[in-house]
């Protein structure tokens, strides 16, 4: 056998061999990318929106607050409208295409709409496609936030059929022209980049086709090596052979990387959409598409937020590749390469909300029992308002630094919560004095002494038997000594250390006074104050003082004590507090929705009166200030303090919210603060920021006005300058002379509340 033909027989054995391992390498890299793409790519994080706002005719919206409302969910005020997520704004009415949706009971398309006012009412909303009436339109829900139990990639995934031609175009003809031409590598970008390289004696082009790209971005490192290359070329190839194109381009722009937010990182164009102009992926504008492909090519280096100049040329050499290739003309490139880079701070759009994000944690992990595993690309659509956050936070960011100065102190905290009284839905809450602060939430977390919050629940028991007591009932004011289990003396006094010896019970709860509630809280006995606890939410193990109880001796958070005046504001029905409202998957079916609950736990009649002195308190008891900012807002309140003015604490009652704000500081010193000069004055910042409905009383059956003289006894002498009208829950029939209701409350409210009966008549 001659040596030529020994030789060519080796030659074939080593190609054979190297063919079997280039096949067989090939088939390995086949199933990894099969395994990778068909499999779950991304462990997608849960997407968290606030709840749906629905505009219905009669709903008590002014214009104002709708465009507060559409601002805080991506909404943009325009001159002509063009895109969903505009709106523009007329003298008693406002146009707007709200985007289309998928709610979590059906899809909705866009919709072009007109609403129309009358003062601070909705009185017409139109379909502007066809001039029909629209009796219900809702808004897309805002997204807030993301959750991310896995990692720190955020990503929000878009199909390719979501992303206009316009940005797609931009794309391919910036980074890879021929997309749509090669087999997942394009011998003339390699021969191109190579021969630029060796010019420059480094490497300043890459030959790389988008495929080539998302090839490295889901399976390579980043380090600039041969054998690296060859593996990049090879699996775009298979990439190529198993997918289409559209695949393929769908899985790059929702994969590219964007940025970086805090500690997470920013993935694909639809997010960085959001994050960067505040608007969805298809409703953006020429340049704004034109930067977000700039950014492709190196989100560190090209974003805005780190280099406005890089990013600008960057831009604008988008905009002239895409002129040059007919993507876009010539005048529309003349108007827009001369535009500025315009784009959102970090937290300007998505802002970091995490008191409210962990009190969904806590109802997903626990309330609701979902393993984490479980929480992949999950839309979780919760109770969240933006507006009453928004407001909740502005009020706490301009009151808190004053009373920090006033006090002459630098750590003052607080907490608030609100909610809705109907449903007991949360529509905001913050932990600490600052918002986005991720750490130890006071709301929830927080036990501290609820002082005077603790007296309505006392008087509700009392108000409760109504053969005993009622608003009119006489308390002993007098000094009190009571001899505790372990022999001491407890010697309780009012705050202002004075002693009337009688008061009415109205009287004592609404200028908060102490010893008849100490009183009170005797002749009513532990066992029922104990009951009553419990039913309006709180547990057993939080009530163990006694007779201290009775003055706030009970350690809560300020989450479990808006609970308790949910409950009394709701006419005593107790709906338990909620921040999830439904969870759909990701293959758009609903898993979960939360079931509107409530239980009669108090009379409906205990429950009124309450509400009654709590209003009171703000018309002329110890939140009287609250009533000379707002007089016709008609709240109830209820004001607390601890001893030695270590915590200031407020309940607000309005048409619709409780709200409850605490004052104090974390290492349990006093704030020299009450809580009508503490927690008090956040709450009316806050009212300053919301349109609210006034609070209207209706006297459930058994309730009727009469006329009451300063001790209290029932009288028929409606002239005498000293009598004043009281709400009595009669218990047996009797011949008082009784005041028409309808007289009352038509004498309360005018204008508002004549409108109000009009809609809801």
């Amino acid at each position: 056998m001659s040596r030529l033909y020994k030789i060519l027989i080796f030659f074939f054995i080593n190609m054979l061999f190297i063919i079997f391992i280039f096949i067989f390498y090939g088939l390995f890299l086949y199933n990894k990318i099969h395994n990778f793409i068909d499999g779950k790519i991304w462990n997608l994080p849960s997407y968290i929106y606030s709840r749906t706002i629905e505009f219905t005719v009669g709903s008590p919206f002014s214009k104002e607050k709708v465009i507060s409302i559409l601002e805080s969910n991506y909404y943009h005020q325009s001159i002509n409208l063009t895109h969903p997520g505009e709106f523009v704004i007329h003298k008693d009415s406002i146009d707007l295409i709200r985007r289309s949706f998928n709610f979590p009971n059906q899809f909705e398309n866009k919709i072009y709409a007109r609403i129309i006012f009358q003062g601070n009412w909705i009185i017409k909303i139109k379909n502007l496609y066809d001039n029909s009436n629209i009796k219900l339109l809702k808004l897309d829900p805002k997204l807030i936030g993301l959750l991310n139990f896995n990692n720190n990639h955020q990503r929000l995934f878009c199909p390719i059929s979501e992303f206009p031609n316009i940005l797609i175009n931009m794309l391919l003809v910036t980074e890879d022209k021929n997309f749509y031409t090669h087999d997942g590598i394009s011998f003339y970008s390699i021969l191109r980049a190579f021969i630029a390289n060796i010019y420059a004696g480094k490497t300043i082009q890459g030959g790389s086709t988008l495929t080539q790209q998302l090839v490295k971005n889901f399976f390579l490192s980043h380090e600039k090596s041969f054998l690296r290359k060859l593996n990049e070329v090879y699996m775009a190839v298979i990439m190529e052979f198993c997918y289409s194109k559209n695949r393929i381009l769908e899985l790059y722009l929702n994969e590219v990387y964007m940025g970086q937010v805090n500690n997470n990182e920013l993935h694909g164009l639809p997010l960085a959409s959001i994050y960067y102009f505040g608007s969805y992926i298809n409703e953006l504008n020429i340049d704004q598409y034109a930067l977000l492909v700039a950014m492709v090519k190196g989100a560190s280096l090209y974003s805005p937020w780190n280099n406005i100049t890089l990013s600008l040329q960057r831009r604008n050499l988008v905009l002239f590749l895409s002129l040059k290739n007919k993507v876009i003309n010539q005048f529309v490139y003349n108007k827009n390469v001369l535009l500025p880079v315009n784009v959102y701070y970090k937290n300007d759009v998505i802002k970091p909300v995490p008191s409210f994000i962990q009190l969904v944690k806590y109802e997903l992990l626990y309330k609701l029992k979902y393993s984490i595993e479980y929480l992949n690309g999950l839309k979780i659509f919760t109770t969240f308002d933006p507006l009453s956050q928004y407001n909740a936070e502005k009020a706490v960011k301009n009151i808190i630094p004053l009373l920090n100065k006033k006090q002459n102190l630098s750590d003052l905290e607080t907490a608030m919560v609100i909610v809705n009284k109907f449903t007991g839905a949360v529509n905001g809450i913050l932990g600490g004095s600052n918002p986005e602060f991720a750490g130890y939430n006071r709301a929830l977390q927080a036990r501290r002494s609820i002082g005077s919050l603790a007296k309505p629940v006392i008087y509700l028991t009392a108000l409760s038997e109504p053969d005993k007591y009622n608003l009119n009932t006489l308390l002993k004011d007098e000094p009190l000594e009571i001899k505790l289990d372990n022999f001491n003396i407890w010697k309780p006094l009012n705050n202002d250390c004075k002693f009337s010896k009688k008061i009415i019970l109205l009287d004592a709860l609404s200028h908060s006074v102490n010893i008849p509630t100490v009183n009170l809280s005797i002749s009513l006995g532990f066992k029922k104050l104990i009951k009553s606890w419990i039913l309006l939410g709180i547990s057993e193990k939080h009530l163990n003082y006694f007779p201290s109880a009775s003055l706030g001796a009970i350690n809560l958070t300020p989450f479990e004590i808006s609970q308790v005046f949910q409950t009394i504001a709701n006419k005593g029905k107790k709906s338990i507090l909620f921040s999830i409202d439904c969870i759909i998957n990701n293959n758009e079916k609903m898993i979960y929705s939360h079931i509107y609950k409530s239980h009669q736990v108090i009379s409906p009649q205990a429950s009124y009166l309450i509400l009654y002195a709590m209003q009171q308190v703000v018309a002329n008891g110890t939140a009287r200030n609250l009533n000379n900012l707002f007089p016709n807002f008609g709240i109830a309140a209820k004001t607390g303090t601890t001893s030695n003015l270590v915590d200031s604490w407020f309940v607000g009652v309005n048409f619709d919210q409780v709200v409850l704000t605490w004052i104090g500081r974390d290492n349990n010193k006093t704030t020299n603060l009450y809580g009508a000069s503490g927690a008090m004055k956040i709450y009316s910042s806050y009212l300053n920021g919301i349109y609210t409905l006034p609070l209207i009383l209706i006297p459930p059956k058994d309730i009727q006005m009469f006329f009451v003289d300063r001790l209290g006894y029932i009288i028929c002498a409606r002239n005498h300058s000293k009598n004043r009208i009281l709400p009595i829950w009669l218990f047996k029939l009797n011949k008082y002379c009784k005041i028409k209701n309808s007289d009352i409350f038509n004498s309360l409210y005018t204008k508002e509340f004549n409108f109000f009966k009009f809609l809801f008549k």
